[in-house]
This record gives structure tokens, sequence and C-alpha cells, in this order.
């Protein structure tokens, strides 16, 4: 397994390069990270820039979030649909190999069109990424107390597994997050049912102290700090063979005032312990 940073454990607002030295810094391999900087640096400087701002830091790039906004009107997502092709091929040449978005679960809105609209849009995405060998990770988000709104939409494993069913586009999997693991009563077993292929990425967190029901989404804990079992959790991803990018995104208001370099640090750390035995 390849530990890698995601920049909401630092601190959200750090420039790129101040993230980027952090995670370097810190001993990780790999970021798990927005593609704009790099996709500027190209446009604007040239590609050599853009592998620069990896490769003199050690870095690979695990996978990038999704630069569509597939959640709002038709022509916001028209735009950047557009722009998706070249983003995806430009991607692919820096090397990496994973794309990643997540579901909010619920809506207001009607969910039989709510979810036919997402189906289709995030197909018409995955073909894009494909089309460049990039796999299209999408994540369930699984604390009740985000699902407030008029109806609950996908916030279960099986959940999305289905609406990846139904997406139908080969390299379509799941961003399997322990902390919606946890949160919507997902077990070992299910873990053990999926084949590798079938996970993009992993998210790796940790739970405070309370029933999952009662869990924040924005209130997590490093690795090994919390409630759930990540030792299973970990040990089951093993056993079906899964060995690649187990990225830290850790939402907490206390961490990132430690600064992003401090944070880094305290986070691999965190992460090293959880991992022994399973590098």
């Amino acid at each position: 397994m390849i530990p890698t940073l995601n920049p909401v454990t630092t601190g959200r607002d750090a420039a790129p390069e101040e993230f980027l030295d952090a995670a370097s810094n810190a001993g990780f391999p790999a970021v798990d990270y927005t593609i704009l900087p790099f996709y500027r640096a190209y446009r604007e400087q040239s590609f050599a820039a853009a592998r620069e701002m990896l490769e003199k830091r050690g870095l690979i790039l695990g996978s990038f979030g999704l630069p569509v906004e597939f959640r709002k009107d038709e022509a916001l997502f028209r735009k950047e649909l557009a722009a998706l092709p070249d983003i995806a091929r430009f991607a692919a040449e820096l090397g990496a190999t994973r794309c990643c978005t997540w579901l909010y679960p619920a809506t207001d809105e009607s969910v039989a069109e709510y979810t036919s609209r997402f189906i289709r849009r995030l197909r018409e995405c995955a073909k894009v990424l494909e089309a460049s060998g990039i796999r299209f990770g999408i994540e369930w988000v699984g604390p009740k107390t985000l699902r407030t709104l008029k109806h609950d939409f996908i916030h279960t494993l099986p959940g999305v597994l289905e609406m990846i069913d139904a997406i139908d586009v080969p390299g379509v999997g799941v961003l399997f997050d322990s902390f919606h693991w946890f949160t919507s009563g997902a077990t070992r077993q299910d873990i053990l049912a999926l084949k590798p292929e079938q996970i993009v990425l992993v998210h790796l967190n940790d739970a405070p102290d309370k029933p999952a029901d009662e869990q924040i989404d924005g209130q997590r804990l490093l690795p090994g700090e919390g409630i759930i079992d990540l030792h299973g959790m970990l040990s089951a991803l093993k056993e079906i063979g899964y060995d690649s990018f187990v990225s830290v995104e850790t939402f907490s208001d206390s961490l990132p005032l430690l600064g992003s370099r401090e944070a880094a640090v305290r986070t691999k750390k965190a992460l090293d312990r959880v991992l022994e035995g399973y590098l």
C-alpha cells in the first residue's frame, strides 16, 4: 500500500507549493490532489514545468479530483466536461491513473430524476477518463447526520456499487473511505466480497468515540486515534489484493493549525503506525 496525503488533512487553504513541500518533507511518496495547479503550469509554461512540480519533490500524483461540476446546472456541466478530454490527456501524461469524486447522501429533488441525471453525467465523465486510461472512483458518504434533506440518496457501499453498475463503463469503481465504511454500518465481510479492481482509491481516517449515527463528517481523527477497526479493514483489503494508494483525508479544526509542514509530519507518523505490516 502506498502512503498518500490529501490536502484536507493539512489545511485546504495552503498554496500548492506549500502542500507539496509538506508532503515531500514528511516522507509521503504520493499525493491525492487537484489536477488544476499542474494543468495551469502546463498551459502557462510547459509540460516540463508541471512535471517538475512533482519530480523535484519526489512525489507522484496518486489521484486527482474530478474537475467537472456535475451536481449543478447543465450549462456548467457541459462547459467543464468540454475541458475534460485535454485535462485527462495531460493527467495521464503526468502519470496519474486515477480520478475520483463523491456523492452527497441526500437531496431535495425527486430521487428518480436526481439519480438518472447523475448516472448520465458521470457516465460521460467516465468515458472521457477511460479514453486516457484513467480509472474513475466514486465515493459514497455515510454519516446519518448529513442526511437532513427531503430524501435520502446513496449512502452505502451496495448503493454506490449499484450506481457503478448502472454507469457501466470499464474502470469505474469505488473510492473506499474508512469513515464512510464505519458510519454506513459496513463490515469486513463487505470488503472481502469485493475484487481489488473494484477499488480505485482508499481514504484512511478515524472517528471519535461515539455511535456511528452521531458521527459528524467534518470531525475526524488521524488513523489509529479513534474507534474504527482500521486493522480489520486494512487486513481485508490486503486479503483481496488491494495494494495501491492509501490517502489520509482527516477533516479536523485543530490539525491544520499546526501548519502544513508539522501537520504532514504528524500524519505520516500516524499512518506509518497503522500501515505497519501492510506495506
